[in-house]
């Protein structure tokens, strides 16, 4: 099996444009002794993560432009859809390049040299993107995305229980990624007072609890926030996680993602939310927002999610180029078609 050759070889089909089907892939794949569709898919991803983060850490390219180029990458990537027992069971399912770009910069804007940040659950690496390899601690169980995330130069890489942090990485972190898998817990787990019955909720908290109160985190969660007749978040296991947070935490925005627009080249069309933290409250006090224009509306396109999250640009005449390339993007990829 030739791992290293295969993973050029999608990496330098992916910067031509080059793109495929699930079945091409495969095909391809095969040629360098790698049958195993679970290990196709995360050699593939493993690709699609390594060209990203290339764009990201460029120092020639604005922000703006790292991300049309991420948009476009992901656009021209196979669909990661080969779901393997393996990935059912553990609900394994990563980010998109472009909404990881932005995650990982929100966190990423420290003012410290030496900021340090941590993905707990962190697959092949694809929300770290945007953050330096040598300031960041990834965390993950899988034994081939581990085996992946050892071939890059992070800070550490470990394998630990994300439910139960190191107990020297209670507030160590200026800043916290996560995208955890998503299921139901045996038993509730108390955090303070709040009884949290969902997986992924546990797993957010318990990496909250390694964020420094002035740090920042960008959490993905699936499903969009519903509310009940009196504007309140529905009664349920959501409403418990979304006071927590507003309780303990400045919550800058909860921002509902359309599944299909967004994520569905990552093999799933879930509806997400990208949360933004800015830190914990001095004082805790407080529960979650009544129902609001901002928290119901849905970002449906790539161009409202980079203006939701507010990374910005300041140069307007460099805004108009960029926003002429982005059209050049748009009618580049309408140009390609694909065979699923």
């Amino acid at each position: 099996m030739d791992k290293s050759g295969y993973i050029s070889k999608i990496r330098g089909e992916l910067k031509q444009g080059i793109r495929h089907s699930k079945t091409t892939i495969e095909s391809l794949a095969k040629g360098y002794g790698i049958t195993n569709k679970n290990l196709v898919k995360e050699f593939t991803e493993l690709a699609i993560v390594l060209n990203a983060r290339e764009i990201a850490q460029s120092s020639s390219l604005s922000a703006y432009e790292k991300y049309l180029n991420i948009v476009a990458l992901y656009q021209s990537q196979v669909n990661l859809s080969m779901r393997t027992s393996m990935s059912v069971l553990m609900q394994q399912y990563s980010t998109p390049a472009p909404i990881s770009f932005l995650a990982s910069s929100y966190v990423g804007r420290s003012n410290r040299r030496e900021a340090l940040y941590l993905e707990p659950s962190a697959g092949n690496g694809l929300l770290t993107i945007a953050l330096p390899y040598q300031q960041t601690y990834v965390n993950e169980l899988d034994d081939v995305r581990l085996s992946n995330l050892k071939e890059q130069p992070f800070a550490k890489v470990s394998s630990w229980d994300a439910l139960n942090p190191p107990i020297a990485f209670k507030g160590k972190f200026d800043g916290v990624v996560t995208n955890p898998p998503f299921g139901s817990l045996s038993e509730p787990i108390l955090f303070e007072n709040f009884r949290i019955k969902r997986l992924e909720h546990a797993m957010c908290l318990a990496a909250l609890r390694c964020l420094k109160d002035d740090g920042k985190a960008a959490i993905i969660i699936g499903g969009h926030t519903t509310w009940d007749e009196q504007g309140r978040v529905t009664a349920g296991h959501n409403r418990i996680f979304l006071n927590y947070l507003y309780h303990f935490y400045e919550v800058e925005d909860i921002i509902p993602i359309n599944g299909k627009k967004l994520y569905s080249r990552q093999g799933t069309s879930f509806n997400t939310r990208l949360i933004l933290i800015n830190g914990a409250k001095e004082k805790p006090e407080g529960a979650a927002p009544l129902k609001n224009k901002l928290h119901s509306t849905m970002v449906n396109s790539h161009e409202e999610l980079w203006e939701r999250v507010g990374l910005g640009i300041t140069n307007n005449k460099g805004q108009l180029k960029l926003r002429a390339k982005a059209i050049l993007i748009k009618q580049k990829q309408i140009q390609h078609t694909e065979t699923e």
